[in-house]
């Protein structure tokens, strides 16, 4: 089961000595702009089969003059898509990308002939002005416009606007160059503030990645830099972040310091949501820990801020963290339940990073339950999503719900296929308490099927092995009592 603690990101999301995800209480990547589109005239495939249409020069040139400054525009009107510096063009391609104009095949030369969606049809066709076009795609072209301008404080506002704009739509390549860019802007200007800001948005471009290492050493330099500013919210948020790396490393007890620097610095200056969001992820801790009684009442306090302030991200995660809990109980039918109402949550919020994880966690207990059809269906829809950011840990649990169901349905090749799909997905993902669940199952599963009892030895000592490095010493446990009785 996963934790929503890739994550988003995602951010304790990947879950230490058990198989589910939880998810970082605070992961917000949620809406994209990009649409499926149906079939037209003059089209090609885009990215997971999506039909695009190819662009002419104008077209290009009439969606191109929406995401630039007003002097660029007149220059773009006046000289043409050449007389633009190529690292603006190369911008504004990046934006009509994210704002699912244009397809995301190809590099930034405009010389060339790039695929528009339905939407970017209709916009270079109808060319309605700004303030016709939905609300939050205004404030995207705005913060594009910003960072088009020859002014440094504009583009720094700009760049910072649209980092947070593509950290929650799961834009991570752009937001990453974005993040980049104005880390090199604020440290030749001195700005304290948005150097830590970069970093810390760097650091959780890395998490959504799976680069613990390279993640950590971005935070504790925003670390330094809030300190530095002064700035209380930026440290706590800091910490937490930390607690997420430590946590998906197996390393509970520098992860549960982190939590509670950033719960005791939230107090301080009297941020509740910042301390709900400490205790969610302390809540991931007491319970890897064993002590589910004082997990489930940090997740119920949690739920109860979340639901005073209207807070649906915050529920959508928090009800799939206490479904994750009752997995850990083996109360499946009530796990299902919570993951239901998470699903349901992401699907008004159009949270997809969420809803993949509530998905693939339904999935699971669904499984669990023999409820193959849902149990497919749910995991289905949630490997599409996977897929898409390429999160290895989701398609390597995912990997393993298919391994459950086919050896539900006594397809034993299918089912063993699976299985050792999930373990080459989750080692190449880094997460080892998906490693060690993915294990566990495939040594669980031969042994039921007395197919290789020896492969089945080495596979549950290698489980026990992880979980005691992870510190799940009941899963260990489980494991090497099954080995005694072989």
């Amino acid at each position: 089961m996963i934790r929503d603690g890739q994550c988003n990101q995602h951010d304790f999301s990947r879950s230490k000595g058990k198989a589910f995800i939880w998810i970082d209480i605070s992961r917000e990547r949620g809406f994209r702009w990009r649409q499926a589109i149906s079939s037209q005239e003059n089209h090609t495939c885009g990215p997971l089969g999506r039909v695009e249409l190819v662009s002419t020069q104008s077209e290009i040139l009439a969606l191109v003059s929406y995401v630039l400054s007003d002097k660029n525009r007149e220059l773009l009107s006046r000289s043409g898509m050449t007389a633009l510096p190529q690292e603006r063009r190369d911008s504004a391609l990046r934006g009509l990308q994210d704002l699912g104009w244009i397809g995301h095949a190809g590099i930034a030369d405009f010389g060339e002939s790039y695929s528009l969606t339905k939407e970017g049809r209709r916009i270079s066709a109808e060319r309605p002005p700004v303030n016709a076009l939905d609300s939050r795609m205004q404030e995207h072209i705005e913060a594009l416009r910003f960072v088009d301008s020859d002014v440094n404080g504009d583009r720094r506002e700009g760049l910072e606007r649209l980092i947070r704009m593509e950290c929650d739509q799961g834009n991570w390549d752009s937001a990453l160059v974005n993040s980049y860019e104005l880390k090199r802007l604020a440290e030749r200007t001195k700005d304290t503030s948005r150097q830590a800001f970069a970093l810390f948005h760097m650091g959780k471009i890395e998490i959504a990645q799976n680069r613990w290492d390279e993640a950590l050493e971005s935070l504790l330099g925003a670390l330094e830099k809030y300190m530095e500013a002064g700035d209380r919210r930026g440290v706590s948020e800091t910490n937490r972040s930390m607690g997420v790396i430590y946590g998906n490393k197996g390393d509970h007890a520098s992860a549960k310091r982190c939590f509670e620097n950033s719960l005791e610095t939230a107090k301080a200056f009297g941020d509740k949501e910042l301390q709900a969001k400490a205790e969610g992820n302390l809540a991931i801790v007491l319970d890897l820990e064993g002590r589910f009684e004082e997990s489930e009442k940090a997740h119920r306090n949690c739920l109860e801020y979340f639901l005073e302030v209207g807070d649906h991200p915050g529920i959508a995660r928090t009800s799939n963290n206490l479904g994750v809990l009752s997995i850990s109980k083996e109360e499946f039918g009530a796990g299902a339940d919570y993951f239901e109402k998470a699903i349901e949550s992401c699907r008004a919020m159009k949270n997809r990073s969420v809803l993949s994880i509530a998905l693939v966690n339904a999935g699971h207990c669904y499984a669990k339950l023999g409820d193959v059809g849902r149990a497919i269906a749910r995991t289905d829809e949630s490997v599409t999503i996977s897929k898409e950011s390429n999160d290895l840990n989701q398609l390597a649990h995912s990997y393993m719900i298919y391994g459950l169901v086919e050896f539900h349905n006594s397809n034993l090749e299918k089912a063993f296929d699976w299985y050792e799909k999930s373990i080459r997905t989750a080692n190449a993902s880094g997460v080892e308490a998906t490693l060690a669940g993915c294990y566990y199952e495939y040594g669980m599963a031969l042994i039921e099927a007395t197919a290789d009892l020896r492969l089945a030895k080495k596979l549950l000592k290698k489980a026990s092995a992880l979980f005691r490095d992870l510190g799940n010493i009941d899963r260990a446990l489980l494991a090497e009592k099954r080995l005694s009785t072989m």
